[in-house]
C-alpha cells in the first residue's frame, strides 16, 4: 500500500480509460470501452493458456491451437472466417506466448455484431477438421524452418530457456518440439481445446465506437449459453534460480559471432519488474544510450546491439544480445556490457538519463491508449494477469516512481555473473 499512496501523487499527462467490467454466468469475465469517434470496433479475446501449460512430452499444442481456430468452428466452415471478415471490411489475427493466446477482430462499429458471432463460435465446440490439421502441422513446421532453424541466431529462445529454467513449462519453446507437434493426433488437440478453451478461462475486451448496453446484450445473446466448464488446475512453474554463471559455445551458419547474455528476475507486476524496465531504456534506447556509446560509438564493436526485457506471469527475463563486428573480440565486447552495470550498479546514474525514459514511457502509453486494438489487448491482458483492469490508468505510475535506488538495487541483486547465462554464437567457419 505505501508504494501505491506514493505513486499515486505523481502527476501524469497518460490520458484516462473509461472501461466496464461484467462478468456472465458462464464465469466469462468482459471489459467494455466506448473511445474515440472513429467507427470502428476492435474484440479481443484472452485465453489463459500459454506454452508454459503444456505437457513437457508434448510441447507446441497452444500454437498449434491457435493456428487451427482459423480453420473452421461448428457453424463456420474451413476458409469461410476471413472470407466474412473481408466482405465486412475487417482484420483478424492471433498470437501465442509463454502465458495466453489471443485472438482479435477488428471490423467497423455497426458490424459488431458479426464480429461477436465469428468470435463467439470458437468458444462453442470444436470444429477442426483431420485435413485442416495435417495443413497447419506442415505450416508450423514451415515457420520454425524460416523464423528459427534458417534464420541466423534464430534458436537463442531454445538455448536460453532450456537452461535458464529446469522444471517450469517457461523451459519448452513457444513454437513447441517439431516431433511433438507433427505427431500430435486430431483427440490430443480436441481433449487440449476443451481444457482451456472455456468461457471461465477467457476474457473478452470489446473497445471502440459502442454502445455499453448494446453490446452487453450482444455478448450475453452470443456467449451466455456456452457451457462454462471446470477451470484448469494450474501447474507449478517456480524454478530455482541459477547459482553459478553458465556459459555455452554454439557453432551456427551465421557470418558474425553474437554474444547473448541472460538474467532472470521476478515476475512482471513487481517492484523490481518496473525498476528494471527503466533500466532497460536508459542501457539500450537510442544513441544516447549507455550500450551504444560503450559498443558502438566509443569502441565499434558490435554490428548491432539490443536489450529486452520479457515479462511473464511467473517469471521475466533480461537480455542482451550484440552481434560482434568482423575482427573485433567478443570477450571484449562482455567485458565492456559488464563494465557498464557495473557503473550502474555503483550508483553512478544521472536523474537526466531516468527522466528521458520515463517520458518516452509516457508517450508510449498514450500512443498505446489511441489505437483500439492494443487498448483491447492490454485491457484483456490486465484482467487475465492481474484481475485488475484499473491497472489501464494507474499502472503508468508504477513506471514514473521508480527511484534510483529502485534500479540500483534491482541491477545489484539480479544483475549477478554467478546468476546468468552467456551464449556464444561462433560461425561455422571459425569451427576452433
Amino acid at each position: 500500500m505505501r508504494k501505491q499512496s506514493s505513486a499515486l501523487k505523481i502527476k501524469t499527462n497518460v490520458p484516462s480509460i473509461e472501461h466496464k467490467e461484467y462478468t456472465l454466468s458462464n464465469g466469462l469475465r468482459i471489459i467494455l470501452s466506448k473511445t474515440g469517434d472513429i467507427p470502428m470496433i476492435a474484440v479481443n479475446t484472452t485465453f489463459h493458456v500459454g506454452s508454459k501449460d503444456e505437457d513437457n512430452n508434448k510441447t507446441g499444442m497452444a500454437h498449434l491451437l491457435e493456428h487451427l481456430m482459423f480453420e473452421g468452428s461448428p457453424n463456420i466452415p474451413h476458409g469461410k472466417f476471413d472470407d466474412i471478415l473481408n466482405r465486412n471490411g475487417g482484420d483478424s489475427n492471433a498470437y501465442t506466448s509463454w502465458d495466453s493466446t489471443g485472438y482479435y477482430i477488428v471490423l467497423p462499429s455497426n458490424k459488431l455484431e458479426t464480429a461477436l458471432w465469428l468470435d463467439s463460435d470458437r468458444l462453442t465446440g470444436f470444429g477442426v477438421s483431420e485435413e485442416s490439421l495435417r495443413i497447419q502441422k506442415h505450416v508450423i513446421f514451415e515457420e520454425k524452418l524460416l523464423y528459427v532453424d534458417n534464420s541466423p541466431y534464430g534458436t537463442v529462445e531454445e538455448e536460453s530457456s532450456v537452461r535458464l529454467f529446469s522444471n517450469s513449462g517457461y523451459k519448452n519453446p513457444v513454437i513447441g518440439n517439431m516431433d511433438h507437434v507433427m505427431n500430435t493426433s486430431l483427440e490430443e488437440v480436441r481433449k487440449f481445446y476443451e481444457k482451456h478453451y472455456i468461457p471461465g478461462n477467457a476474457v473478452i475486451s470489446v473497445v471502440g465506437d459502442i454502445d455499453y448496453d448494446r453490446t452487453l446484450k450482444m455478448i450475453e445473446k452470443y456467449y451466455g449459453g456456452i457451457n462454462g466448464g471446470s477451470i484448469p488446475v494450474r501447474r507449478d512453474h517456480s524454478d530455482k534460480y541459477l547459482t553459478s554463471e553458465v556459459r555455452e559455445k554454439i557453432k551456427d551458419n551465421v557470418h558474425l559471432e553474437g554474444k547473448f547474455i541472460f538474467y532472470r528476475l521476478p515476475e512482471m507486476g513487481t517492484k523490481e519488474f518496473y525498476a528494471m524496465s527503466i533500466l532497460n531504456g536508459i542501457l539500450s534506447d537510442g544513441d544516447s544510450s549507455r550500450f551504444y556509446k560503450e559498443l558502438e560509438y566509443n569502441n565499434e564493436l558490435v554490428n548491432e546491439f539490443d536489450t529486452n526485457l520479457y515479462g511473464m506471469e511467473c517469471s521475466s527475463l533480461f537480455g542482451i544480445s550484440a552481434i560482434i563486428l568482423q575482427g573485433k573480440s567478443a570477450a571484449l565486447t562482455e567485458e565492456k556490457i559488464d563494465n557498464v552495470l557495473e557503473d550502474i550498479k555503483e550508483g553512478n546514474i544521472s536523474d537526466h538519463e531516468i527522466e528521458k525514459i520515463k517520458n518516452k514511457v509516457e508517450t508510449y502509453f498514450s500512443a498505446k491508449k489511441q489505437s483500439i486494438i492494443s487498448l483491447a489487448e492490454k485491457l484483456s491482458y490486465l484482467k487475465t494477469f492481474y484481475n485488475n483492469t484499473d491497472k489501464i490508468n494507474f499502472e503508468i505510475l508504477d513506471y514514473l516512481s521508480v527511484s534510483k535506488s529502485d534500479i540500483v538495487q534491482t541491477a545489484v541483486k539480479y544483475l549477478d555473473r554467478n546468476k546468468r547465462l552467456v551464449l556464444d554464437y561462433i560461425p561455422v567457419k571459425n569451427n576452433n
